[in-house]
Formats: C-alpha cells, structure tokens, sequence
C-alpha cells in the first residue's frame, strides 16, 4: 500500500520553506518597526497582515500536499498557458500604481498575476525537466527551457514590473544544478558585472584621455573573461593566448593613440 502524499513531500524543501518565511517575517519587522510600537500583530500593521498571508500559504499548502503528483503534471501546462494570457492582457486592464500596470483589482483587494506566474512557470519546467531522457545539455532543450522562462519575464517587463521579472532569473540556478553548461551562468553574472562597473564608474576619465574608466576597465574584463571562458570549455583551441595578446595589443595602440595623437 502506497504512502499517502503528504508523507512523500520532501520535508527538508518544506523546512527551508518555513525558516525563508520566519526570516522574511523577521525582517519586514525589522523595516516597518517603529519606536514605541511593539504590536507586531495588529492587523493594521504591515507585519500582521503579512501573518495573515503566512497562515494561509500554511493551510494552502497542507490542502496542495494531499494531492497526487500526478494531478499536478496534467494540469501544468494548462496552468502555465492560462497564467502567460492573463499576464498578456494585465497591461490592458490594471490601473497605474506608481508607473506600473500590474495590479489587478477585485473590490478592496488588489492581486499581481506576476506572482502567481511564478508558480505556474515551476510547474511547467518541473513537468519539462522530468520528461524521460531531458537534457539540459541538448540545444533544443535547453531552449525550450529557458523560452519557458523569458515569456514571462518580458510580458512582466512590459508592465513595468523589472523587480519581479528579475526573479525568474533564479529558474538558471535550477537550470546550472540540473546539467546547464556553466558558461551560460557565467556569461549572465558577467554581464552584470559589466553593467554595474560600466555604470559606476561611467564618471570618472582615465588620465590624458577622454575615455570613462568603467568603459575601460569593462573592455579589459571582456577580454580577460572570454580568454578564461575559452581556456575551460574550448582546451583544444590553441590560440586563445593569441586572441588575449592581440587584444590587449590593440587596446594599448588605442590608449596611446587617444592619449598622443586625438
């Protein structure tokens, strides 16, 4: 006789999901607190009402495990494609709440379909990943994948909700534990690296030029990344000193060039 369901839930995923909970209640305190005020559980505070919705994530989930896996697997893509529309036409019918169009509201009470896309799209990849011979070091399902992710991701964009697109980056983490090559993520955290550094320093000139220090300092870190990229996932291209030699070459003649001769 088979275990019922809610004896076959992972519990260590179900564990870390209580402590993200206690420490993300712990710190909305930490930022609504207020000197003096030490009722934590009023329903007027941001801290009771975020209580509220605790207690039912608790009892949702309880009902959510008492299913059969299987339940879930059929309707997933149901699921999914019915979530993609309602974040199509969100832009449509949500009023503007500071800029953003991606509130729906029902009486006194305002949703964000963009949250509720996040569970819809773990659902779609979780029934994707665990098809019969899925590798995520196949091309084709790579993509398939990760266009899974970035549908949503750009109808969100086009709410203007950036923060919550943002989000469904975490979905690659998952994707590099699974068997995604390495490179991807890297290429991903270094294109944030160029964009914070590019940005930070966008202000301040390298001496005797008129080039931005972060324009600088990123052209030598694509250089020096895409040299240690090739060096770990291409061995046998022998000529990856060649390219990091002509480059820095090149940017040396162009400084020296900006610096005597422009």
């Amino acid at each position: 006789m088979s275990e019922p369901p809610l004896f076959r839930a992972d519990w260590v995923v179900i564990i870390v999901w209580i402590a993200l909970l206690t420490f993300g209640w712990f710190s909305i305190c930490g930022a609504s607190h207020e000197i003096g005020d030490t009722n934590f559980f009023a329903w007027e505070a941001r801290t009771g009402k975020q209580l509220v919705w605790i207690a039912c994530s608790f009892g949702l989930g309880f009902f959510l495990l008492m299913f059969d896996d299987r339940y879930f697997d059929s309707v997933a893509d149901v699921v999914y494609w019915l979530m993609m529309f309602i974040l199509l036409i969100t832009p449509f019918i949500a009023k503007d709440i500071k800029g953003s169009r991606s509130w729906i509201s029902f009486g006194a009470m305002n949703l964000q379909p963009a949250e509720f896309a996040k569970c819809a799209t773990a659902l779609a990849v979780a029934k994707l990943i665990n098809q019969y011979g899925f590798s995520l070091n196949k091309m084709v399902n790579f993509i398939k994948a990760a266009a899974m992710i970035l549908l949503p991701m750009v109808l969100i964009i086009l709410q203007k909700e950036t923060g919550s697109a943002l989000v469904y980056c975490a979905f690659f983490l998952m994707f590099y534990r699974e068997g995604m090559p390495g490179c991807f993520l890297f290429t991903a955290v270094a294109a944030i690296a160029y964009f914070v550094v590019g940005i930070r320093y966008s202000e301040e000139i390298v001496p005797y030029t008129h080039t931005s220090i972060g324009e600088f300092v990123v052209l030598l870190m694509i250089l020096f990344f895409t040299f240690g990229m090739l060096r770990i996932y291409c061995p046998k291209f022998n000529k990856s000193w060649k390219l990091l030699f002509w480059g820095l070459g090149t940017t040396l003649f162009a400084f020296l060039f900006s610096r005597f001769v422009a």
